[in-house]
């Protein structure tokens, strides 16, 4: 995270990332994501998915569902640290565009729509060493008034 744009907000997303690890039983922890890079005046946040073993199909590409998860953990974390709130996915949609068997892809996201009710995001997987897209997603965030039952944080 060296050359980060916007420090106090990387912080403030490493302390979203954090919280995951407080549930280390849970899929966000188990995903392991690493903060690369955020603005919250840019709208958008950079995350690191190093792929594990578990993460991989048969064929040893990285598996459709793990990219999906990845897709919404990361862009849904990001909607936490722009909006400060807690969020939950209203939509998403995800385009495979090539095989994903790198070991490690950079997932960017980039905020369209900060509202006070909803949070609109395009996302982006990158192979870390071609620096080919290899997916996209959109997505829809909406905040919610309260703490989920489930986040026990």
């Amino acid at each position: 995270m060296k050359d980060v744009k916007d420090i106090e907000f990387a912080m403030e997303m490493e302390e979203v990332i954090d919280r995951s690890s407080l549930q280390p039983e849970r899929l966000n922890a188990k995903l392991d994501l690493k903060m690369k890079d955020c603005s919250k005046d840019d709208k958008f946040a950079e995350f690191i998915f190093e792929v594990k073993e578990w993460c991989r199909n048969p064929y040893g590409g990285v598996h459709g569902g793990i990219i999906s998860a990845v897709f919404d953990t990361t862009m849904g974390m990001g909607a936490v640290g722009m909006t400060k709130q807690f969020v939950t996915t209203t939509d998403i949609s995800v385009s495979f565009l090539r095989a994903m068997n790198a070991d490690k892809y950079i997932f960017r996201a980039d905020y369209t729509q900060v509202g006070k009710r909803l949070v609109r995001c395009m996302g982006k997987a990158i192979d870390a060493e071609t620096g080919e897209v290899a997916a996209t997603a959109m997505a829809s965030f909406m905040t919610l008034d309260s703490k989920p039952k489930g986040i026990q944080v």
